[in-house]
């Protein structure tokens, strides 16, 4: 078992549930009039923390402004300057990353882990790939030896509130890099396959990865890495979790891929809901199905079901059929039942 790390009001570590985390998309400066309404929904979509670019202490207000608005512990991403980081604990963010691969002299983080003590703020040693300390050890060894140097240093300083994160874009460096930082520490690990690509990809790649660290008790909080939308990541974690077993919220989701046999569209029915299905926060499984073979059977396995069969759409309930629609009010009369179930 990890040893538990503390960011706002998530606990991390030790036998807490795993976390999904993301990183907003765009600079403090392009927040737009819809931030709060995009948190909201974060938040309801699983996401239990989120990070934020701060590189530079001109946007402190911006950042004071974050912190006040997310209902999300919020994370500030720190490189370069260390001052950076003392501004962002000061707007009272719940943890902040560093990089010992551009934060500089020890000294610096010397500054960072005291001013952490005095706010309770947590601190995740973030280290990736693309910017290691400099070394001839490989990618692997680096990141774990830099790791294991930094909290040795934390420890000397009576500061234990340590998040690790061990990132390559090559997946098999994550995940040794990350089997290798556990058997030699009990900190808590961040989880996550770095600039994975597209969503394809992504979920591809970044699945293989965190399932199997998952699958062998190794990883405490993670981040599907994207190029696309933060709201994608967010649900690629929330449905990796319910997959393995390790959360139990959020619609569990059955449709129907079509086929020539279809005589309902389950593609564009899905897209008509998906958004409005993705933030209900209730552990059910819901089918959208819509053909004559599999949709009877997967509507009855499921707790909720739409199965559309020629011109006639039939809602399911635990197994039975509950009313007989017109097409046109499926969407309405499925989401009713999902509210009153």
């Amino acid at each position: 078992m990890s040893k538990l790390a503390k960011v706002g009001n998530i606990l991390v570590g030790a036998d807490n549930p795993v976390t999904i985390q993301t990183m907003y998309d765009r600079s403090l400066r392009n927040i737009d009039k819809n931030f709060k309404e995009r948190m909201i929904n974060l938040k309801l979509m699983g996401c239990d923390l989120i990070r934020f670019s701060f590189p530079n202490i001109n946007e402190k207000e911006l950042l004071e402004y974050v912190v006040k608005n997310t209902p999300m512990p919020v994370i500030a991403d720190i490189h370069y300057d260390y001052r950076n980081a003392l501004t962002a604990i000061e707007c009272n963010v719940a943890a902040i990353r560093i990089n010992p691969g551009n934060i500089g002299a020890w000294w610096k983080t010397v500054e960072i882990i005291k001013k952490a003590s005095d706010y309770n703020c947590a601190v995740r040693i973030g280290l990736n790939s693309g910017s290691l300390p400099l070394g001839n050890n490989g990618t692997i060894n680096t990141m774990v030896n830099s790791a294991l140097e930094y909290i040795d240093g934390m420890e000397k300083m009576n500061f234990h509130n340590i998040i690790v994160s061990l990132k390559s874009s090559d997946e098999k460096e994550t995940i040794e890099a990350n089997k290798l930082f556990h058997k030699m520490s009990d900190y808590p690990i961040h989880l996550g396959l770095t600039e994975a690509g597209g969503v394809i990809s992504s979920c591809i790649r970044s699945t293989w990865v965190l399932a199997s660290l998952l699958t062998n008790h190794i990883g405490d909080t993670l981040r599907y890495s994207i190029s696309g939308s933060i709201e994608d990541e967010v649900l690629a974690g929330a449905e990796l979790l319910r997959m393995l077993g390790l959360r139990n919220k959020g619609i569990r989701l059955i449709s129907c891929p079509t086929c020539g046999r279809n005589s309902f569209n389950t593609i564009e029915f899905l897209n008509s809901i998906y958004s409005e299905l993705a933030v209900i926060n209730k552990d059910i499984t819901v089918a959208i199905m819509g053909c004559v073979v599999n949709g009877p059977g997967e509507a009855k396995n499921a707790n909720l079901a739409v199965c559309g069969i020629g011109n006639k759409v039939y809602i399911y309930k635990d197994g039975s059929i509950i009313t007989e629609i017109d097409k046109t009010d499926a969407k309405k009369q499925l989401l009713k039942q999902i509210e009153d179930y």
